[in-house]
């Protein structure tokens, strides 16, 4: 059976097989950031001089049976490949559940054989059907192979009703949410706003940026001359695409206001039986309120109470989200060369990059002038 890889570096090439594309998707992930304009925002974003997307469709009989995003990186000399979504979309490789090793192989041969990429680093749900295929693979093919763990993410199943699960929970939680509403009671009028509806697109999104602009996190972004968050901007403009075009797909903004005003906001994404709770911000004038822990809290009762979801996935392994939950799915970093000592290396980096403690000669070779990718130009967009 004759196995193609297409590679697409460019978003608008994409475009030309968005339909199979997310209909494959639809089949195979339970994932909603792989559906296609989640990618295209990510390619978009993460485009440099520096960093080039690539897309790897892999196809057998014209029918895609696998797609991996991927970014490739060049530093000083070295190249190397990763996953193109960040690690809190919890990326993998998607599969037709029969190819699973067919396209695992094929995509280490073109990362490896085809661009002679040095070092490959990719970070999966340690669930992953995928890991041990990879591994596998890589000791079939004489490549070196490393895992370790990686941030989590906590998950709440949904398996009682609201009541049922207040009541499984400790008497402080039940109390802590109490304290909470008087406290708002006592300020003034209150009210928590839901807004999931096309037509609603426009004036949730203004909320979100009023909170936004009063929240810690702008300080963080004038330093950095940002006007908005890049990752929020990504999410809601895919998010709002794919819930015109997928039916088992919608986004939706909890806000608590108090007196007229937003203080806090909640962005989830549905998708087929999940809910991802992907953006939380609240006014620091009021943060004695706990005002994103409360709206957070009525965005879980309303899913509880509302029977569409199984699972809530928080997406990080943040210390707040154990006020829900304390089942955590870890992830894990897999590291792979055909050189053992440059995987030694890139371990130690990756390590002391992660524990802030690099030393001086690891800083100046991360800090090091990037050359240009360099990718032959009959491999890409063809």
């Amino acid at each position: 059976m004759p196995v193609t890889i297409r590679v697409l570096s460019h978003s608008k090439t994409l475009l030309e097989i968005e339909d199979s594309w997310n209909k494959f998707i639809h089949q195979y992930s339970k994932n909603p950031f792989f559906f296609s304009e989640f990618i295209k925002q990510s390619m978009k974003f993460r485009r440099s001089n520096a960093e080039t997307p690539l897309i790897l469709v892999i196809s057998a009989n014209n029918l895609i049976i696998g797609i991996v995003p991927l970014i490739v990186k060049k530093k000083v000399g070295v190249r190397f490949a990763e996953f193109l979504l960040e690690n809190l979309f919890s990326p993998d490789f998607v599969t037709d559940t029969q190819y699973q090793e067919t396209c695992i192989t094929h995509t280490l041969e073109f990362l490896f054989k085809t661009l002679k990429c040095h070092f490959i680093t990719l970070i999966l749900p340690a669930e992953s059907p995928n890991l041990q295929i990879l591994e596998q693979k890589c000791k079939a093919n004489r490549v070196h192979f490393d895992i370790t763990p990686n941030t989590g993410h906590y998950v709440l199943p949904i398996q009682h009703t609201w009541d049922e699960y207040k009541a499984l929970r400790s008497k402080n939680f039940r109390r802590k949410f109490k304290r909470y509403t008087r406290n708002l009671n006592r300020a003034g009028s209150w009210r928590i706003l839901t807004f999931e509806h096309e037509t609603e697109e426009v004036e949730a999104f203004k909320k979100i940026l009023y909170i936004e602009r009063r929240s810690w996190k702008e300080k963080w972004r004038i330093r950095r001359r940002l006007k908005i968050d890049p990752d929020l901007l990504l999410i809601w403009k895919g998010a709002n695409y794919v819930a015109r075009t997928e039916p088992d797909f919608k986004w939706r903004v909890w806000i608590l206001e108090l007196n007229d005003q937003p203080l806090a906001y909640g962005l989830i994404l549905q998708y087929k039986e999940g809910a991802f709770f992907m953006k939380t911000s609240y006014d620091e004038r009021y943060k004695s309120f706990y005002p994103g822990i409360y709206v957070e809290n009525a965005a879980v009762r309303d899913l509880f109470n509302e029977g569409q979801v199984k699972m809530i996935d928080f997406i990080t392994d943040l210390a707040f989200h154990r006020n829900w939950t304390s089942i955590r799915r870890p992830r894990v970093k897999v590291m792979m060369s055909q050189n053992s000592v440059l995987l030694t290396m890139m371990k130690h980096i990756y390590n002391a990059y992660t524990k802030a403690t690099i030393p001086m000669f690891l800083k100046n070779i991360m800090k090091h002038s990037i050359s240009p990718i360099g990718l032959p130009l009959e491999l890409i967009d063809n």
